[in-house]
């Protein structure tokens, strides 16, 4: 029996990952990443002293917020994605299958991070995944350079922290 593909249906679906992707990996859109629970809640100005340097301030924005520390160049960016169950996994798995950009990034898988998490070293500093009781969070610790194992190393005990919250 000859199997017939759909070019145009290939095309879809994607695309449909890719969008996805993209908008996982590469920051917050609000049509994706839009919660009704508040980012900022995750941490406290004292939670994230010493990976941030100096006095802490927060900003929400539609579902994420970005942490700055006064003096300091780095930031930490956290998003909890709208989609649950289901397509929450699905966002997961793509963002995990996207994320070795080619091979260019290292990926890690993660454990004690929910049920499931895996992080990368992009070059912006280090992003973080975790998939939760159908849940997705996302870390985004901004150095300024391409992450390293030291900044990774921070990060984690950050990231155990949301996940105990989340």
């Amino acid at each position: 029996m000859k199997t017939q593909f759909s070019f145009p249906k290939i095309i879809a679906h994607l695309l449909g990952a890719c969008s996805i992707s993209v908008f996982i990996i590469y920051g917050s859109s609000t049509a994706i990443a839009a919660s009704n629970q508040d980012a900022c809640t995750l941490f406290t100005p004292a939670d994230l002293t010493a990976l941030l340097g100096g006095k802490v301030t927060a900003k929400g924005n539609a579902g994420s917020c970005t942490w700055t520390a006064a003096g300091s160049s780095k930031k930490l960016v956290a998003a909890r994605m709208k989609a649950t169950g289901p397509g929450a996994e699905m966002a997961y798995k793509g963002a995990r299958m996207n994320a070795p950009d080619g091979g260019k990034v290292k990926v890690t898988d993660e454990a004690g991070l929910g049920d499931k998490a895996f992080s990368v070293m992009p070059s912006y500093g280090i992003a973080m995944f975790m998939l939760k009781q159908g849940r997705l969070l996302e870390l985004q610790y901004w150095t300024g350079t391409k992450g390293t194992a030291k900044d990774l190393g921070l990060l984690r005990p950050v990231a155990k922290k949301a996940v105990a919250v989340f």
